[in-house]
């Protein structure tokens, strides 16, 4: 991912954008402004500054976008696709699942019951009730983890072409079911089949961006970033438990922004190192704030947390995800090389 191409507004996939770890940085923060009110109030001190679900919708069209932007670099390998997401993901939840039951096993405290343990384990969390046990957050990434599972394979067997007009689909019918039955969804907002649409609309705009499509796009994208931003912050300060189509068409609209004017200012000011490396260290921050909210203290919140945090990022998340791109690479190179000795011993056998 990098900068337009210039002349054809198609994304690079050769450069990091700071701007979107800067989108990370920003969703984390709204998910923790969100948690630390509940946990040391116990209460939200406005309506408005419940920003938490806004913070994991923006989570979930960055998923959709950067999955599917990788995807399409190049022929899609589903065994280096899986490998890559395993180390990325699962020590991290994994090491905090074990903390759980470790702690309850020493304190004789239910941190975790058997019902959320398999639920984490095996992506249906959001599923089951969300106060059952600390690992209630666990929900958005199970709906992340059955997205990993599905997308790849449907991008591979469907093509780009008709891959696109699944994803349109898929977004307008969960918008429908969601619409058709809010007061109900309202509810278990968790579910699956009305969140979704977030990651799908991350997917259609990796899928515009790096298409033929992509210079008109990116010149339509030019002028979006207020009219997004407005239509944003109305809908996530209005808190609706449910991300409606216009808030997730807006972030979608704000993150192609953001990837096709990188020197505009409001990119360069979410492009900063600082906000750029809480987005970097953002999935173990919301893997491990869960514990820590529970003591209700400013100590936990603003010290013990990020300090597990940080530790976490860079003693297991960095190394793991380093070493499934090392593996994979290693087996590209085998794969290669075996490649090679095939077709010289297919073309001495013919000479």
């Amino acid at each position: 991912m990098g900068d337009a191409d210039k002349g054809t507004g198609q994304v690079s996939p050769s450069r990091r954008i700071a701007a979107l770890d800067g989108w990370r940085g920003i969703a984390i923060l709204l998910v923790v402004f969100d948690h630390f009110q509940d946990s040391l109030l116990g209460h939200y001190a406005y309506s408005w500054t419940q920003t938490g679900i806004a913070g994991v919708t923006v989570f979930f069209v960055l998923s959709g976008y950067l999955i599917t932007s990788n995807l399409l670099k190049g022929t899609i390998d589903l065994k280096k696709f899986y490998v890559r997401r395993f180390f990325r993901l699962m020590p991290t939840a994994w090491t905090y699942l074990a903390f759980l039951m470790l702690m309850g096993f020493f304190l004789g405290w239910p941190f975790i019951t058997d019902r959320g343990l398999l639920g984490s384990l095996f992506f249906y969390r959001n599923f089951l009730p969300l106060p059952l046990d600390l690992s209630g957050h666990f929900w958005s990434l199970s709906i992340e983890e059955q997205f990993y599972l599905i997308w790849p394979g449907v991008l591979l067997l469907a093509g780009v072409k008709r891959a696109k007009w699944l994803v349109i689909a898929g977004v307008i019918v969960i918008a429908a079911l969601r619409l058709s039955a809010w007061t109900y969804y309202n509810g278990v907002s968790a579910h699956t089949q009305v969140r979704a649409d977030a990651l799908l609309w991350g997917c259609l705009l990796a899928i515009l961006l790096s298409g033929p499509e992509a210079n008109r796009i990116a010149r339509l994208l030019r002028w979006s970033f207020v009219p997004a931003l407005a239509v944003f912050l109305y809908f996530a300060l209005t808190v609706h438990p449910l991300s409606p189509l216009p808030e997730l068409a807006a972030i979608a609209t704000m993150i192609g922004f953001a990837v096709t004017n990188p020197r505009h200012w409001s990119v360069r000011l979410i492009s900063t190192r600082s906000l750029a490396w809480v987005g970097t260290v953002s999935y173990s921050v919301y893997v491990w704030q869960e514990f820590f909210m529970q003591y209700r203290s400013v100590w936990a919140l603003f010290v013990a947390m990020p300090l597990f945090a940080i530790a976490s990022y860079y003693l297991i998340e960095r190394p793991c995800n380093r070493f499934g791109h090392r593996i994979t690479a290693r087996s590209a190179v085998l794969a290669d090389a075996r490649k090679n000795e095939a077709e010289a011993a297919s073309a001495g056998a013919l000479n």
